[in-house]
Order: C-alpha cells, then sequence, then structure tokens
C-alpha cells in the first residue's frame, strides 16, 4: 500500500514496528520514538539516515529512514500549542491500530511541517496531534502503530497527524527513558490539565504576565504536589514551576 508522508514523499507500509518506546519531552514540547539518547547519538543518526529534520531550526518534524534498507529508522515530533476548530480527532480514536512500520519508496530528503493542533481526551489516555483543516468526508482511516503507544494516522493515503496512547506513562525531560510502569493515575490526570491549561491563547496571555492566570498555574502545582513521588511528577513539576518564573518572575522553590 502506497502512502503520502507528504506531498512530495511517499512510503509503503511494512509490518515491522519500531522497537524504541516513545519519549515526550514536556520542555521540549516533543515525542521522539527514535534509538538517538542525546546530541552525539543524534547527529551519528542523521549521518546514516535520510528524511526530514530540523535543519536550522525550520521547526518541520522529524522522520529518519535507513540509507540501506530505507525503512523507518525513528521519528521526533513536535508536539503543538493550539486547540482544533471546527471538527473532532477524536473519531480516530475510535479506529483500530494496525500494528507495522514505513519504508520509503525513494532515497530523498523532504519537508515535514508539523501539525498545528493537540486534543487530549477526557480520560487524558490520548493525546492528538493533527494538521487543522476544515471538515471534509473521509473514506479511509489507517491507523499505524509504529511503536509502543505511538500512532500515525492517515486519512484517504495522506498524512494527517499521530497518537500518543498514554503519554503520561511516557514523560520525561529530554532524552532519557520514562520509567517502566505506568504512570499514577493521578499523573495522567493533572497532565491533562497542563495540557488544556498550557495553550493558547492563554500562553500568550500568561507570557504577558495577565494575572487573572496566575492562579490556575498555581492551582496546577497543588495538583501535582498530590501526585505520589515519580520521576513523572517531578518533570510536571519544574516545568509548571519553570513557567510561572519566566512569566511571573516569581521564584518558588
Amino acid at each position: 500500500m502506497r502512502l503520502d508522508l507528504t506531498a512530495d514523499f511517499a512510503v509503503t507500509l511494512t509490518s515491522q514496528p519500531l522497537g524504541h518506546t516513545p519519549r515526550y519531552s514536556l520542555s521540549g514540547a516533543y515525542v521522539t520514538a527514535s534509538p538517538h539518547t542525546g546530541r552525539l547519538s543524534h547527529e551519528a543518526l542523521l549521518a546514516e539516515t535520510f528524511g526530514s529534520v530540523d535543519w536550522l531550526w525550520s521547526g518541520d518534524d522529524e522522520f529518519r529512514f535507513d540509507k540501506a534498507d530505507r525503512s523507518l529508522r525513528g521519528c521526533t515530533l513536535t508536539v503543538p500549542e493550539e486547540a482544533p476548530t471546527g471538527w473532532d480527532p477524536s473519531m480516530w480514536a475510535d479506529v483500530p491500530p494496525t500494528p507495522g512500520s514505513m519504508m520509503a519508496l525513494a532515497q530523498v530528503n523532504f519537508d515535514a511541517k508539523p501539525t498545528s493542533v493537540r486534543w487530549v481526551s477526557d480520560s487524558g489516555d490520548q493525546l492528538v496531534c493533527a494538521h487543522n483543516r476544515a471538515p471534509a468526508p473521509v473514506h479511509d482511516i489507517l491507523r499505524l502503530r509504529i511503536a509502543p503507544d505511538l500512532d500515525l494516522i492517515f486519512e484517504d493515503g495522506a498524512y494527517a497527524g499521530w497518537i500518543l496512547n498514554h503519554p503520561a506513562d511516557h514523560l520525561v525531560r529530554e532524552w532519557e527513558p520514562a520509567p517502566s510502569t505506568p504512570a499514577p493515575d493521578s499523573t495522567k490526570s493533572v497532565l491533562r490539565t497542563y495540557l488544556t491549561t498550557i495553550i493558547e491563547p492563554k500562553i500568550d496571555r500568561m507570557q504577558d504576565g495577565d494575572p487573572s492566570l496566575l492562579g490556575e498555574l498555581d492551582v496546577l502545582l497543588a495538583l501535582i504536589a498530590a501526585i505520589p513521588s515519580d520521576p513523572r511528577r517531578d518533570v510536571l513539576h519544574d516545568q509548571v514551576v519553570g513557567l510561572r518564573e519566566a512569566w511571573y518572575g516569581d521564584s518558588l522553590a
């Protein structure tokens, strides 16, 4: 089956998903399922692969394919800061996932613009990121599970967005592995609150120091304080404290 990852880059399906467990960096606003664990290993990956990458701050998502067999080696996806308007991406959540991956049809580099909107389910179990567009009839939806808990969505054969399942489980600071155990339910709930609070247009208002929104950050901090001890709780805490200090100039211990 041919699929269009972008208007200029096509892939075909393969049966073997990536073995990399996704990592969700809250401070970096990206999800990665890739073998690299830092700058040096990332540079090595780029040398061994082709595809898309954030060259010179272009803001592109990263899809890297092996030069030898053109199979997908890894991806890094930006988490946007806007909410969808005019349509509901939750319909993707009802589509059964198909395990697999992708092989490039040609060894060429390409641009991969990131998704523009995000949505989180009421349960907090699914983070959905999509290219926002006016509602249109869709005849076929493929939910391709390329890595544990990470799905790429293709509508009528064209890439339309992605889903990170159980996002709280995968919270990290940067490139380190997330804990292997599921996150506490309270972490999942607080992450959902974070994602529905730290979103445009609220971000612009908080960056301008809007005092009416300072309380929402303090509510988040109170909720985080009630989470059982867990590295992912610390990720949330440090992120909110950092934003509070940057936007309101208040220093908290």
